[in-house]
């Protein structure tokens, strides 16, 4: 059985299933080079519909992540063109038809316009928010595109695509678990609960009220950044913030504005407009202090969530999704309580990954397999030319680049001993948000000065930001406090550090609660990468890395090879590491 999943929204994917297993899961982001790419997928999908072609195979079905799609979403693609003054005027269309009509017939119009099925001069603006009209020009699309039969296309709860992500994707899988979505909003709600029976999900709550992930977006653009892209940078501040005075903005704006009914979370003195009552309400208050609040609200309330449903149903395993799942720093709190025994959150677990749980829901007949690793896109070249030296020597100068073909991990790890901060690129992409060793750029962690040359050079990343770490898996709990051996492969939680052998791995920690999101390694995920980790181990007694994805500010992850020389050529990275043998050596640092 074949099926195609596709999420034809903010962070847009397609993902394809062969027989229960997940084989291709894509980004358009990686196709258009346009960073959380929103509307149709179709270089994504494409991709897909060539591979099922060259098998001479057939798609199943097809299903569309979402049931309540509007043209007027795909038109006027918010995030990819707003600038945060557009963001503080237009932010309430996504929550207000009316002002989105008024915005239509006023503002500047998207120079992307959709292209793929019909003129806009040709669709009445009436159709813009009807949703019949939507799904069939949406399957309209499909069919035209595929040039090929494809059996069903269906449209899928946004809720119910997270919470299958979110369970059929762990290696562990445990009945009598809990499953939380929980994002800014999806098809008509914004937290949905699970509880597993027999591999079998059954929905017990469900609300449209649950504002975490819409007022973390609010904070977001009254902090003057990017609401959708830059909710990390506010979890990041957080940290940086004392206890008195996040405790002091927690009562102040955020105590009030949310109460339990149940399991369910609502409203409770929920401001009418919510937006300005925070943008008020945190006015002279300090912006790190404002993001402790935030978090702390964030952190207190799923908690208590967790201990709501624990006393209901006598659940100790809990599995998250939806873009909420995303704050990694909540985890190191919630694995801190008593009866809980499992916690997991997925790798990228917004709405990327809504087209993966499209599929996962459309094979519940079908034995799936979990995501064994997180690779599912593009390969770096073309298998049929391979790279080989001629092409390298092709691709770069002589004058200005010293190149060494066999180049192994023994020498890549002296040179990282040595500081030296390097990009690598090899073999099929990393699927979502966390660079996983295949698109990084990688250095000694123990060399807090990295992190300077990496932010001033290549990365330009606001100076409170935390890399991250790649840790071998044996190695982990000598750095890392995890007594319950929660699954960590794909940076998704936070854990404390452990004190004696934090100087070996500051670097890619949080300079001031020294807390790590690690990507702990084993070598059957990705044996080349595991391998110059375990070099760098023999050559300095460190297990891991520093790692940080491959790209420059503003710009998705590099994907393919010719992205990944640009973002090489126009960075201030020295070296770059290519399929495992060429070294690429800049002669001049910009």
């Amino acid at each position: 059985m074949i099926y195609l999943g596709i999420h034809a929204g903010h962070n847009s994917s397609a993902s394809l299933m062969q027989n229960g297993k997940i084989i291709f899961a894509l980004q358009e982001e990686r196709f258009t080079n346009i960073k959380n790419f929103i509307g149709y997928p179709s270089k994504s999908i494409q991709y897909c519909l060539d591979y099922v072609k060259s098998r001479n195979l057939k798609i199943d079905t097809a299903a569309f992540a979402t049931t309540n799609q509007l043209l007027f979403f795909y038109k006027y693609r918010f995030s990819n063109f707003f600038n945060i003054s557009d963001y503080d005027k237009y932010y309430s269309l996504s929550l207000n038809k009316e002002k989105a009509i008024t915005f239509v017939k006023n503002h500047k119009k998207s120079k992307q316009n959709l292209g793929f099925y019909l003129p806009y001069n040709k669709v009445n603006k009436k159709n813009y928010f009807d949703i019949k009209f939507s799904r069939m020009i949406l399957e309209k699309q499909l069919r035209k595109q595929a040039k090929q039969k494809i059996g069903k296309i269906i449209f899928l709860d946004h809720h119910t695509c997270h919470a299958y992500y979110s369970y059929f994707s762990s290696e562990n899988r445990k009945d009598n678990s809990c499953i939380i979505s929980i994002d800014s909003f999806g098809d008509n709600a914004n937290q949905t609960i699970w509880i597993t029976k027999n591999d079998k999900l059954n929905l017990v709550a469900k609300t449209d009220q649950f504002e975490i992930g819409r007022i973390y977006k609010f904070i977001t653009l009254i902090l003057k950044m990017k609401p959708d892209e830059h909710e990390f940078k506010v979890m990041g501040l957080s940290a940086y913030s004392k206890k008195k005075f996040i405790i002091n903005i927690y009562k102040k704006v955020f105590k009030d504005i949310q109460k339990f009914d149940g399991i369910k979370i609502v409203h409770n003195k929920r401001p009418r407009d919510l937006y300005n009552y925070l943008k008020e309400a945190t006015k002279n208050e300090r912006f790190d202090n404002i993001a402790g609040g935030l978090q702390y609200f964030v952190e207190k309330l799923i908690k208590d969530l967790l201990i709501k449903i624990n006393k209901k149903y006598k659940i100790r395993n809990f599995y998250f999704s939806g873009g909420v799942s995303m704050n990694v720093k909540m985890y190191n709190e919630l694995g801190k309580l008593n009866f809980v025994n499992f916690l997991y959150s997925p790798p990228s677990g917004a709405d990327e990954s809504l087209s993966i749980g499209a599929c996962y829901y459309l094979s519940q007949n079908v034995k799936t397999q979990p995501l064994k690793n997180i690779y599912l896109g593009k390969n770096l070249i073309n298998k049929n030319n391979g790279l080989n030296f001629e092409l390298i020597k092709k691709k770069f100068s002589k004058k200005d680049y010293q190149i060494k073909k066999n180049f192994n991990h023994k020498d890549l790890s002296f040179l990282l001993k040595n500081n030296e901060v390097i990009a690598v690129a090899r073999d099929r992409e990393e699927f979502g948000a966390r660079a996983l060793g295949n698109r990084s750029i990688i250095a000694n962690p123990s060399n807090f000065e990295v992190v300077q040359k990496i932010n001033e050079s290549i990365k330009n990343r606001d100076f409170w930001m935390p890399f991250a770490l790649t840790i071998l898996k044996e190695k982990h709990k000598d750095y890392i406090h995890n007594k319950k051996n929660f699954e960590c492969n794909y940076m998704t939680m936070s854990f404390d550090t452990k004190k004696n052998n934090f100087n070996k791995i500051k670097a890619g920690c949080h300079p001031y609660d020294k807390t790590v999101r690690p990507q702990i390694l084993d070598r059957v995920s990705n044996p080349n990468y595991y391998s110059i980790i375990k070099n760098f181990l023999n050559q300095t007694g460190i297990p891991a890395l520093l790692n940080t994805s491959l790209n420059l500010h503003g710009n998705p992850v590099a994907s393919s090879l010719d992205n990944v020389i640009y973002t090489f050529k126009n960075s201030g990275l020295k070296y770059l590491y290519l399929n495992d043998n060429f070294l690429i050596k800049k002669r001049k640092i910009k």
